[in-house]
């Protein structure tokens, strides 16, 4: 499913060759590795007694690091020399079992702490970057364990250590579907943001204040946002901007993703209608303020004012 979300949905995101590539990577290597721990307590299979197991183990959090650096750094394109993360694989072939699990989650600790700094420098770029820097953090929380599981392999009941892993692995996920759920612009969210701190400025010999003040009034007066399917380019044209730099004026100007940018004009109309107009329905105030269907207006409704629609109006008649 989420390999599905990506490759084929998210229109926003820059997908790479590379991007699409890491993602199926990343996603194949966990649910091999779910794969064999459902063998494991089926069969009782000796997981630790196969060398295969320590190296799609080692195989995650190399996988975890690529992904995340095509999304944060999508400009920077991988080399050659990149294959020296893949030197985290060589325990996994010589060492023991215990030196091999705990190296791989160190690993794992590593690389996810890498890319939690990165996301901590966004905050200076998007002032609201608070759910994306929790949303990392867990992640972060839950490699430590991963790693405390493999420093106590030799003192535990093997058990214990595949039902935690394999239980820190489906949390995991379980976290990055709730996040994809009730903020589907996770992920754009971070890839505009780290254009903004990390890119070279693509608005470089550009009058930013002049085109903030056009672009403004292309959604104030001529009501863009009104269009369901609006897109950068649709709005970059009459700019005589390219997307990319919309998308980087948006972000650098208000703190925003250009989806969230768009939503709040929206809002902000639809907030007016429902006061101004109180026989007007919640689905025709939707559909009139650029939003797809009603159930989106409510979800990005509840999320910016905490109650829904209709609420909201019979609360302050």
């Amino acid at each position: 499913m989420l390999c599905c979300a990506y490759l084929f949905f998210l229109p926003e995101m820059k997908k790479t060759w590379q991007a699409r590539a890491t993602c199926v990577f990343c996603l194949v290597s966990i649910a091999s590795l779910q794969g064999l721990h459902f063998a494991y307590f089926v069969d009782q299979i000796d997981l630790l007694a196969m060398r295969g197991y320590l190296l799609l183990l080692a195989l995650v959090p190399v996988s975890f690091y690529f992904f995340s650096r095509t999304q944060l750094f999508h400009e920077q394109k991988l080399s050659w020399s990149d294959a020296c993360h893949f030197l985290v694989l060589v325990p996994a072939l010589f060492l023991s079992v215990t030196a091999a699990v705990t190296i791989t989650f160190l690993a794992g600790c590593l690389y996810t702490a890498f890319i939690y700094i990165k996301i901590q420098k966004l905050r200076t770029s998007i002032p609201r970057f608070r759910f994306e820097r929790f949303f990392f953090a867990l992640f972060l929380a839950i490699t430590v364990v991963a790693l405390l599981l493999g420093l106590a392999l030799p003192f535990i009941d093997p058990a214990i250590f595949f039902h935690a892993y394999a239980g820190c692995l489906s949390l995991a996920m379980v976290l990055v579907v709730l996040a994809l759920l009730v903020f589907p612009d996770l992920l754009t969210d971070v890839l505009l943001a780290s254009e903004v701190a990390y890119a070279n400025s693509k608005l470089t010999g550009i009058d930013t204040d002049q085109k903030r003040a056009s672009l403004e009034s292309l959604m104030r007066d001529e009501r863009l946002y009104e269009n369901e399917n609006l897109t950068l380019a649709a709005v970059a044209e009459p700019l005589g901007l390219s997307p990319q730099q919309v998308s980087e004026l948006v972000n650098s100007s208000f703190g925003l993703s250009f989806p969230r940018y768009v939503r709040q004009y929206r809002l902000q109309a639809a907030t007016h209608m429902l006061m101004a107009e109180p026989d007007a329905s919640v689905l025709s105030i939707s559909l009139a303020t650029g939003f797809k269907s009603q159930s989106s207006f409510y979800s990005a409704f509840k999320e910016a004012t905490g109650e829904a629609p209709a609420s909201y109006r019979r609360s302050r008649q």
